[in-house]
């Protein structure tokens, strides 16, 4: 068995079927582990999501936010900002809303191997969540919370910007402040203040931007970041692993911005990518 690991698809069905005609894939040997944003922008979302439904035994994905974005859309959730047609079109289809309500609701904000010693998420691992107990933890409680009764409650909260929480408080929140924390550094992270909190809008490289203050989360000093060799997606402007540790890999290299969509082989450290067309 090999174990794969894919960035962002964003909807480029044709590319990522190439892609793993590429590295010879085969669904009932090898194992795929996805960052997340599997939706959105590209122009197959639909049957990106139909093909990773009909393979699901044989990957590992953690949702991103484009992902939660669609969930909570699929609840009824009314939002007067609505602008992508894409994720619009695929709300009104039912095979669509079968899977997000028996599937891709389930799906974890981590992926975890003990014996290899990988961590996965969609936007990396918070400075300020230095235990792998804290992390499971945190990522079950959301999952429970997504697909659970009461998730269109949690999902109005954490859409008000006005309610976006960046401190953990040493574990101290609870409720909604607590559910937006978790999202926030699971799906939304990339740069952090001196003492570890999130800024949520800086999007540009780290050579692209003028403070002295932020600094990329996986520059911090961090346990996990030295035991665990961690994968991520969400940040294209990172150019892959220009910038990060050597044991620390952003596998999203802007498929959706006319850049490639990048996988990773495991046991052979191979990077293998496709130029995406806009």
């Amino acid at each position: 068995m090999t174990t794969y690991f894919i960035g962002d698809i964003h909807g480029y069905y044709n590319e990522f079927i190439s892609l793993l005609k590429k590295i010879h894939f085969n669904n009932k040997n090898d194992q795929l582990w996805i960052t997340g944003d599997l939706i959105s922008r590209g122009p197959d979302s639909k049957k990106v999501l139909f093909y990773l439904y009909s393979i699901r035994k044989s990957i590992k994905l953690v949702l991103g936010n484009h992902d939660l974005y669609l969930i909570s859309l699929s609840l009824g959730f009314i939002n007067k900002n609505i602008n992508d047609p894409i994720i619009l079109k695929l709300l009104k289809d039912i095979k669509i809303q079968f899977i997000i309500n028996s599937w891709l609701k389930y799906q974890p904000l981590i992926q975890y191997d003990k014996n290899k010693k990988i961590l996965m998420s969609h936007a990396g691992i918070t400075p300020q969540w230095t235990n792998i107990k804290t992390i499971l933890s945190a990522s079950k409680e959301a999952q429970n919370i997504i697909s659970g009764k009461k998730n269109k409650f949690f999902f109005d909260y954490i859409d008000n910007e006005k309610y976006q929480i960046n401190d953990w408080k040493k574990n101290t929140l609870i409720g909604f402040q607590r559910f937006s924390f978790i999202i926030n550094a699971f799906t939304k992270m990339r740069y952090c203040y001196p003492n570890g909190t999130l800024e949520m809008l800086t999007k540009k490289a780290p050579n692209d931007i003028n403070s002295i203050i932020l600094k990329p989360w996986f520059n911090f000093s961090n346990i996990l970041y030295k035991k665990y060799t961690i994968f991520f997606g969400h940040w294209s402007d990172l150019q892959g692993v220009k910038y990060t540790p050597k044991n620390i890999i952003c596998l999203d290299t802007g498929c959706c911005w006319g850049n490639k969509l990048t996988i990773f082989t495991w046991e052979t450290k191979k990077i293998y990518s496709i130029t995406c067309k806009i």
